[in-house]
């Protein structure tokens, strides 16, 4: 089974607002609700892959109570720990370039000891995926706390944090990680700007840990590394409407795949059409998109 944890979820208001003014009324031209969190991203595009997953994390209150039901309306099974605060709303301005994101609600320590019952069932075969920010009473023990459980348990895990943390994770040996070429410049302390830095790099990332990695290197598309393998997967061409959302495609069309095939070149291909889907779409990609733009993914092994 996979789980997806998502610590700090929302309910994200997604509007449409032409010729935003400052200090004057601005009205919507359209809106739209949607569960947020970058693990509740992954977990509904398995979902559209075909891919079923356990949505996990913290909810509270009306918001929380919206994000459980639309999973459930898309056939996401659930199992989150209640908790007493309100989960927290997100307002991004789709056609502004703007979002404001919510702290997040209190978590006390018995909330925090619930859920860490819950994931220590994780087993052999199992694959938790770790991804997005943590409301402000957490703090980073809890991600330390779950790839233990993981190792302890010989579930393997993909993981998703700050650059310098992610260097951290990296000698648990992830099943997967997703940075962009700035994350790894900064894991690293270097600039990078040449295909042969990003090699360089790439492997460093996989020699300290990392099982498969994938860098986004922006509209010019991304690489693919695993042992002595790389992959390297051209840009589409199309209109972005968002970015938030397409790293999370980008994970769940790799693990969706990879889990079923152990292809690497399938599993790239298909992740790099969900997140240039999501890149061209109001919400995440749909599966009818990613299956379209399979069709267009070149990818070329460089190794």
């Amino acid at each position: 089974m996979i789980y997806t944890v998502t610590i700090n979820p929302s309910m994200d208001l997604l509007v449409e607002v032409n010729n935003l003014e400052k200090n004057k009324t601005n009205r919507m031209n359209n809106d739209l609700r949607v569960p947020g969190g970058k693990a509740i991203n992954v977990a509904r595009v398995l979902r559209r892959l075909g891919m079923p997953s356990v949505a996990t994390g913290f909810i509270g209150g009306y918001t929380g109570e919206f994000i459980k039901e639309w999973l459930e309306m898309e056939d996401i099974k659930t199992s989150f720990i209640e908790i007493d605060d309100e989960t927290r709303i997100n307002i991004k301005l789709l056609n502004q370039g703007i979002i404001i994101n919510g702290r997040g609600p209190n978590v006390s320590i018995n909330e925090v000891t619930e859920f860490l019952y819950f994931m220590s069932r994780v087993e052999e075969g199992d694959t938790v995926i770790i991804t997005g920010s943590l409301p402000p009473s957490v703090d980073d023990e809890l991600i330390d706390r779950l790839i233990h459980i993981c190792k302890a348990n010989k579930s393997e895990f993909v993981i998703d944090a700050e650059p310098e943390k992610l260097k951290e994770f990296l000698k648990y040996k992830p099943l997967l990680i997703k940075p962009n070429i700035s994350d790894v410049e900064k894991m690293f302390k270097v600039e990078i700007n040449s295909q042969d830095l990003i090699l360089k790099y790439g492997f460093k990332i996989i020699e300290m840990g990392a099982k498969h990695a994938i860098i986004s290197v922006g509209e010019n598309g991304a690489y693919l590394f695993s042992g002595e393998h790389a992959f390297r997967g051209e840009g589409i061409e199309g209109t972005e409407v968002r970015t938030e959302g397409v790293r999370d495609s980008m994970i769940a069309g790799f693990i969706s795949t990879y889990i079923r095939t152990a292809n690497l070149e399938e599993s790239f291909k298909v992740a790099m059409a969900a997140a240039t889907a999501t890149a061209f779409s109001k919400d995440l990609a749909k599966r009818n998109k990613i299956e379209e733009l399979f069709n267009k993914v070149m990818v070329q092994k460089i190794f």
